[in-house]
């Protein structure tokens, strides 16, 4: 005999495996600290290589267009400056990636949990 109950949880898990079963794939895969601190090291990466775009777009601004005189000058002051921004940059970028994906691989694992959830129920019908 069909079981409507049954056939509601097949249908919710089918639901779940067509449309988020790959973009909840992650949670399966890593431990909450490994994705948050893999993400972190990703947008690592891309801040410095854009602060270094932006860095090298601003020396040569500094140096061609304003025609400031390179043998006067503040070079230490100049690199301070770029040793804070860069350090300000990452530690935002760190903060700000921790908690969106921190939030993101938790809901993820609530999806997940749930879909397992209803595989048991599934499975306990005989």
């Amino acid at each position: 005999m069909i079981s409507t109950e049954k056939i509601r949880l097949m249908t919710q898990a089918a639901s779940y495996e067509a449309k988020q079963e790959r973009r909840d794939a992650f949670a399966r895969r890593y431990y909450k600290q490994d994705y948050v601190d893999k993400e972190g090291l990703k947008a690592r990466v891309f801040a410095t290589i854009f602060f270094l775009m932006f860095w090298g777009y601003r020396a040569v601004e500094i140096f061609y267009i304003e025609h400031a005189n390179l043998l006067t000058y503040d070079y230490t002051g100049l690199v301070i400056r770029i040793l804070v921004e860069y350090i300000l940059l990452l530690i935002v970028v760190t903060a700000i990636v921790g908690v969106v994906h921190s939030r993101r691989f938790d809901k993820a694992k609530a999806r997940l949990d749930e879909y397992y959830d209803v595989l048991d129920q599934i499975d306990s019908y005989q």
